[in-house]
């Protein structure tokens, strides 16, 4: 199994279809089309769902346990969470919002375990106290 990070926009974006360099793509990588359309109708109220590629550490590790016994991983996935948050920033317009939920495949219709609200103007970085079934709100 594999754990996803699916994110929710108000719009529209081109799916990365080759490798790159960048820190973060919008793909789809372990997800199917009925995975999809399981968490917007679980948990999302975006019309458009995908998947966040991370290429360094998973921003699910930046969790409370990673911070206490692999702080290397934690800071490693804090970094990559930062680095979402600048790409999200450029990507979502003004007063405009997006959805991640953090899952293992199939369990998108699993309730909510954690939630968290993150103001891109002025993101205030913390630990996830539950990386699974985690829904975070990012908004400008």
């Amino acid at each position: 199994m594999s754990i996803v990070t699916y994110i929710g926009l108000n719009f529209e974006v081109k799916i990365s279809d080759e490798m790159t360099d960048e820190p973060i793509e919008i793909c789809y990588g372990f997800s199917e089309e009925e995975n999809r359309l399981s968490i917007k109708e679980s948990h999302f109220t975006t019309p458009f769902v995908y998947e966040i590629c991370e290429c360094g550490e998973p921003i699910w590790n930046m969790n409370e346990y990673n911070q206490q016994y692999s702080p290397h991983n934690f800071e490693k996935a804090k970094k990559t969470f930062v680095q979402l948050c600048e790409f999200l920033n450029e990507l979502i317009p003004e007063g405009d919002y997006c959805e991640i939920f953090i899952c293992w495949l199939d369990d998108e219709n699993e309730p909510m375990e954690h939630e968290v609200s993150i103001d891109l103007k002025n993101p205030v970085i913390e630990p996830l106290k539950h990386y699974e079934k985690c829904y975070i709100q990012l908004y400008k």
